[in-house]
């Protein structure tokens, strides 16, 4: 029956119907299903399908559609869909619903927490920075009091003069100035 040249291959039965083949593999086919019975009734059944799809098609379809076929096919789903759904798959969608709100609140939540970290941090910044400006200037003002108050005594104690003491009081003023010019600054720098 099968032999190494004449060998089966039903892919060539569909290509012989749709007459595909080469004239030399065409007259090797036809010699094959000539000696094969299982071919040749492979190819008597791929033709008559092909005769039967041919007649099919060939038919007029003379199919009347209602004008409002639309509106009727919806109107029968909705009325076969009614009663289908329970309690129970209505309970199950109302529990996604509520989860999947929950999850969306909370990754609202979260974006929303990174903007109010962020204002929180930058306030706490600036009210260090605040701070660190009063101790800064009460440390300074401190420390020239101090000096000031060391030079104040020793020039009342001392054999100074009224040159001393005009030269002591401006001392201290520019000192009072100089605090006041710095905090002045820092404050700006706080601000901005």
């Amino acid at each position: 029956m099968t032999t190494e040249n004449n060998i089966c291959q039903s892919d060539q039965i569909a290509a012989f119907v749709d007459d595909e083949l080469e004239p030399a593999q065409r007259l090797a086919f036809e010699q094959h299903v000539g000696g094969c019975d299982s071919c040749a009734a492979e190819l008597r059944a791929q033709r008559t399908f092909m005769c039967e799809l041919d007649t099919a098609l060939a038919g007029r379809f003379d199919l009347e559609v209602p004008p409002d076929f639309a509106k009727v096919v919806a109107v029968h789903a909705e009325n076969d869909m009614r009663g289908v759904r329970d309690r129970a798959e209505h309970r199950k969608a109302l529990r996604y619903c509520i989860v999947l709100g929950l999850v969306a609140f909370a990754l609202l939540g979260v974006a929303t927490s990174r903007a109010v970290i962020a204002t929180v941090q930058l306030f706490f910044r600036a009210a260090f920075e605040i701070i660190s400006l009063l101790g800064k200037t009460v440390y300074g003002a401190l420390a020239g009091f101090s000096v000031l108050a060391r030079m104040f005594r020793r020039g009342l104690i001392g054999d100074a003069g009224l040159v001393d003491l005009a030269a002591l009081l401006l001392f201290a003023f520019a000192i009072g100035l100089l605090t006041l010019l710095i905090s002045r600054y820092h404050r700006t720098r706080v601000l901005d």
